[in-house]
């Protein structure tokens, strides 16, 4: 009875829509305003993206990049490339972990006892490779063995000030963390960013939007995406900090042939 009704009275809305005069320009009036309304929230996505070097058409595809890029507001490094990985403070309550957990983990907490409260990689039981739906290319940490860790620290620091609306804000010379604030170019957003050299010569990144902060008051801070613009920090460094180790390499090896016999 209450479905019949239901739709006794939806058949009654529509026909007033339809065929009365007044109705009918109001809900003309509501459907060109949500196109409208539509087709700004999607140029603005796509001009963000855009400025942040990211697409929704790469690895792993289309519909999990849109998902990710619309509900997530940090991401990090890791050896997987997963996107499930995120970007906390150190300092914020944090569940037990398991013993599969405390394992992986191993060496990161030995890295970051004793150390200040820091942003960090809110990392995942380490057990078996990401799936192939859940890898981004941008997202695997790059590692650089072989060169001096105070060496990476200092061209991680160089890379940092070559890049347009980075800023170091902070540097942690006793665990080679550089604690950066990217400031976005058009919207003027605030994101953290935090590089981290591990002695195996891996450099860790960790980005999380300044609306994520416990202290935000915006608005905006009630939207769970970042539109791609942690990941695209990453990416931006890594692309930057590579051409610069490639010279690092090249340059020992002309040594090293350097010092073989000539013949």
């Amino acid at each position: 009875m209450i479905t019949l009704l239901g739709l006794v009275v939806a058949l009654v809305v529509l026909a007033a829509m339809l065929f009365v005069p007044i109705m009918r320009r109001f809900l003309g009036l509501i459907v060109r305003l949500a196109i409208f309304l539509a087709a700004v929230a999607v140029a603005a996505a796509g001009i963000t993206m855009i400025l942040n070097n990211e697409t929704i058409f790469e690895r792993p595809g289309f519909g999990q990049r849109v998902v990710r890029f619309v509900t997530m507001n940090s991401a990090a490094a890791s050896t997987t490339g997963s996107g499930s990985v995120t970007c906390q403070m150190e300092n914020q309550p944090q569940p037990a972990p398991t013993p599969a957990e405390s394992v992986a983990h191993k060496r990161v907490e030995k890295k970051a006892a004793g150390s200040e409260p820091q942003m960090t990689r809110n990392r995942l039981p380490v057990v078996a490779p990401a799936p192939l739906d859940d890898v981004f290319p941008e997202l695997i940490r790059r590692g650089f063995p072989g060169i001096p860790r105070q060496k990476l620290f200092q061209l991680s620091q160089d890379t940092i000030n070559s890049l347009g609306g980075w800023k170091i804000v902070k540097l942690h010379p006793g665990n080679f963390t550089i604690d950066c604030i990217y400031t976005s170019r058009v919207f003027k957003f605030e994101d953290d960013v935090r590089i981290t050299i591990d002695p195996s010569g891996e450099i860790e990144a960790c980005s999380r939007s300044g609306l994520a902060r416990p202290d935000a008051t915006s608005m905006l801070r009630y939207f769970p995406g970042d539109l791609g613009a942690n990941i695209g920090h990453i990416k931006e460094f890594y692309e930057a900090i590579e051409p610069k180790m490639d010279e690092v390499y090249k340059e020992q090896q002309e040594k090293e042939n350097a010092k073989k016999p000539q013949h």
